[in-house]
């Protein structure tokens, strides 16, 4: 029986917890022991709350970049690194220091993780790692630089150069092994691509397999006879008090689930025909009732809307949600909302127009009878068989 940590060191939300989970689950089975880690306990209190499992909080190092505007224009996932702890020497090394501590104290065999940076520095050379991500959070590293993922920009806010050499001075202080490239620590045991190729932002120039949400995918659904949306949101956006008072003013039927409601705000929007949920919902069901999709461009949302053949509005938070609503958009299944539009005169229009879109309805069962006709997934079985081989051979190699 092997250790085997699993979790994420970067990321809000519920989405991580859920990608996460079926590969807990099935290694578990297997007969390992494996320990979950996270950064934000809180957010997820009710999900973990059904697990009853080991957690172990990590890091936080999240803190803007000195001197650059905020938000920052970040370009490349080496301005996420500095962004996450990564530009000053002293940052690293603290958060070097935590991951170590931690490594020894849990003793693990294999670390499966999505986007965390400084524990796989920790891990390089040392402990063998898979990676399991959506497209955004783990760019290719074949080559010595990451590419640019911002289109309005050539070259990233923090020069690589700087990143680096923060890289080699804080493993050297640790007599750990120091890496040639800022992208070497991330061409781990194992690198799977947990998205549809529709989303994935590094396609063209991919060469990790893409084996699909581990979440898994709807089957494609025929539309309710009846307008009917879900909204999926966070009150952590300043948008988002705006964007549920226009939900209200709709005079369409829906449902909304936002993290972070009160009793106050859930009055507050209350109206005939609009149902406020405390709690997470099943997915399958709520597509299969509603006829529009609207959220911030999470990847899980993204993949189970595709799936099912549902049109998205999408108000994204942060740059993978905004590569992930352009993506939709130039497909013709999405629609991004403008500045003006998250507001209680400019929604309602909005999403009249979206929910009575033929053609994009249209388009929408198209693709999610172009994505059934793949064949079904079997993404948890190949991340899984993935750790059990490197396993197997660390047992032979010792």
């Amino acid at each position: 029986m092997a250790h085997i940590l699993v979790g994420y060191e970067l990321g809000g939300g519920h989405g991580h917890v859920h990608r996460l989970m079926p590969i807990v689950r099935a290694l578990e089975a297997r007969g390992h022991r494996v320990t979950f880690f996270l950064r934000n306990i809180q957010e997820n209190a009710v999900l973990l709350a059904r697990e009853h499992r080991a957690i172990l909080p990590v890091p936080d190092l999240v803190a803007r970049i000195p001197g650059a505007p905020n938000p920052a224009p970040l370009a490349d996932y080496a301005d996420i690194m500095c962004a996450s702890g990564f530009f000053r020497r002293q940052t690293l090394h603290a958060g070097l220091l935590a991951w170590r501590t931690l490594l020894t104290q849990a003793k693990a065999d294999l670390v499966v993780a999505d986007h965390s940076p400084i524990l796989l520095l920790a891990c390089f050379g040392r402990i063998p790692v898979v990676q399991v991500a959506d497209g955004f959070t783990m760019p290719p590293a074949q080559g010595a630089r990451f590419p640019i993922f911002r289109k309005t920009r050539t070259k990233p806010l923090v020069q690589p150069g700087h990143v680096l050499r923060v890289m080699q001075d804080v493993q050297k202080a640790h007599g750990l092994p120091v890496p040639k490239t800022v992208t070497e620590p991330f061409r781990t045991a194992g690198r799977m691509v947990c998205t549809l190729p529709e989303l994935d932002p590094y396609g063209a120039l991919r060469q990790d397999p893409v084996v699909g949400p581990v979440e898994g995918l709807q089957q494609p659904m025929p539309l309710p006879k009846a307008p009917h949306f879900f909204a999926y949101v966070s009150l952590e956006h300043k948008k988002t008090r705006a964007f549920l008072q226009g939900l209200k003013a709709s005079g369409l039927s829906g449902e909304v689930f936002s993290r972070g409601m009160t009793d106050d705000i859930a009055k507050e929007i209350a109206r005939p025909g609009l149902t406020v949920h405390r709690e997470p919902q099943p997915m399958a069901e709520l597509l299969e009732r509603s006829t529009v999709i609207l959220h911030h461009g999470g990847n899980g949302t993204c993949c189970a809307a595709l799936s099912a053949g549902r049109p998205q509005i999408l108000l994204p938070t942060h740059m993978e949600a905004r590569l992930s609503a352009d993506t939709l958009v130039a497909q013709g299944v999405g629609h991004l909302l403008g500045a003006k539009e998250t507001s209680e005169t400019g929604l309602p229009p909005v999403l009249d127009a979206v929910a009575g879109d033929a053609e994009m309805a249209a388009r929408a069962v198209t693709l999610s009878q172009a994505i059934a006709a793949r064949g079904p997934l079997k993404s948890v079985e190949t991340i899984v068989e993935t750790c059990l081989a490197i396993l197997d051979g660390r047992r032979a190699a010792h």
